[in-house]
């Protein structure tokens, strides 16, 4: 024992191999009881949901509340009472009441305006539907009238009346039951999500007066874990996902609303049908970033398809041209600053978020995406630059290698030419003529 000699070497090594065997047995446990993970958490989720909805509605009203606080109520507060404590909760109070009162009258007076004209659309779409099917039959009659696809288009036909028969009949009537029991527990779905909803008002409520507090809180938990360093970088990616998040989803939810007035406008103008349907669909699936305008378009038109064809392609023609003025003018004058990502990774996130989380991760996936990008690209521009390296993304085009001892780019060599290249490009010495005198050399070439 005397001559033992502690190495810190062994230690390292052997603190590495516990956590590499830790890690590998975790990894095999969740992927045995990913299931049950799932419905864990799914649980928990929809117990703590009045808590993410007002955590969500306090954080989209949140700039209404500061713009009320800070330019309306804190003047008038302080002039009213002469304490700054009691004025300064005098201001919240205030702030939220309004915020609250707008955010709701906004609300129900969309409400009270679209909901009877939906409610109509729906019904004459509904009422109208037998005569629209003839219509369609009629025309696909008169276009086939004579020709071999006629007898395939009525043998087709009269299938799919014979399966839907048969369908209603075998599978539908014994099922009935089942059908009522998945519509009482959709209805009951429906009103429970009411009452979460309602409930979350009222924790949002709690969060806006006591915002400060709670923030307070969570950065004393930060600087209790963390050191002062990395807990400052954590603030500073915090502060900049609040930033990202809160322009993206107030400035999104601007841009469907001129869209969607512009959209009724014009509708109501041209006298089209389902004015208030249409406008409905377009403006909120164009909170999704570029697929969210063609998914609005397509049941728009195809409503106002059954009333007037014209029409129809008028609708389409000024949705097109709607979305470019959108693109180019409004959503780079109301977003503070674009995303920075290219074509590509717009995609990606829309792909790859929407599969996750559905519509919701696609109203997301491009301000997570442009976070995560931002939080990555200055990563690696800090270790660059720690290592005297260019940041610019264009002087790695054409590198091929890092000089190891000067840190400077070494460039791709240049393709070396073909030999037709190389032939054309090779000058021919003139011949000499066959009269000329041999050319002799000077004494002084001929020393050297």
């Amino acid at each position: 024992m005397k001559n033992f000699k502690w190495d810190k070497k062994y230690l390292y090594w052997g603190v590495t191999a516990f956590c590499v065997v830790v890690a590998s047995i975790l990894f095999f446990w969740l992927l045995n009881t990913w299931n049950g993970l799932r419905a864990t958490v799914g649980t928990i989720l929809s117990v703590l949901s009045p808590v993410i909805y007002g955590l969500l509605i306090a954080y989209i009203l949140n700039r209404v509340l500061v713009l009320f606080e800070e330019r309306v109520f804190k003047k008038l507060c302080s002039r009213i009472f002469k304490d700054p404590v009691k004025a300064r909760k005098a201001a919240r109070i205030f702030s939220i009441l309004v915020t609250l009162l707008l955010a709701l009258g906004f609300i129900a007076g969309l409400l009270v305006i679209i909901l009877p004209e939906i409610a109509n659309s729906i019904t004459n779409i509904i009422s109208n539907s037998e005569e629209y099917l003839n219509v369609a039959l009629n025309w696909l009659q008169n276009s086939l009238q004579g020709s071999r696809l006629e007898e395939i288009a009525a043998e087709w036909i009269n299938s799919i009346s014979d399966k839907l028969v048969d369908w209603l009949q075998y599978n539908v009537l014994p099922r009935i039951s089942d059908l009522v029991t998945s519509i009482t527990g959709g209805v009951i779905s429906v009103v429970m999500t009411i009452v979460d909803l309602f409930i979350g008002i009222i924790v949002s409520v709690y969060l806006m007066y006591n915002k400060e507090t709670f923030c307070a809180q969570a950065k004393k938990v930060l600087y209790c874990v963390l050191r002062p360093r990395p807990a400052n970088a954590v603030m500073r990616e915090l502060d900049y996902i609040n930033e990202a998040f809160g322009n993206y989803i107030v400035g999104t939810l601007i841009d469907a609303l001129i869209v969607g007035i512009l959209n009724y406008v014009f509708m109501m103008a041209m006298g089209m049908p389902y004015a208030a349907l249409a406008t409905i669909i377009v403006a909120v699936t164009n909170i999704i970033p570029v697929f969210g305008p063609f998914i609005g378009a397509v049941p728009s038109t195809l409503l106002i398809l059954l009333e007037n064809p014209t029409q129809a392609l008028i609708f389409v023609i000024f949705t097109v041209v709607l979305q470019q003025i959108d693109g180019q003018i409004l959503k780079p004058r109301i977003h503070a600053s674009r995303s920075g990502l290219s074509g590509f990774w717009i995609m990606f996130a829309i792909l790859f978020f929407g599969g996750l989380f559905g519509i919701g991760g696609m109203v997301v996936g491009v301000p997570m995406t442009t976070v995560l990008y931002n939080i990555a690209r200055r990563g690696v521009a800090r270790h660059l630059r720690a290592r005297g390296l260019p940041t610019e993304t264009e002087k790695y085009v054409d590198m091929a290698s890092v000089d190891p001892a000067t840190g400077e780019l070494r460039p791709r060599p240049s393709p070396a030419p073909s030999e037709k290249g190389s032939r054309r490009l090779r000058k021919k010495r003139p011949a000499a003529p066959e009269n000329a005198p041999e050319q002799k050399n000077s004494p002084e070439q001929e020393k050297k």
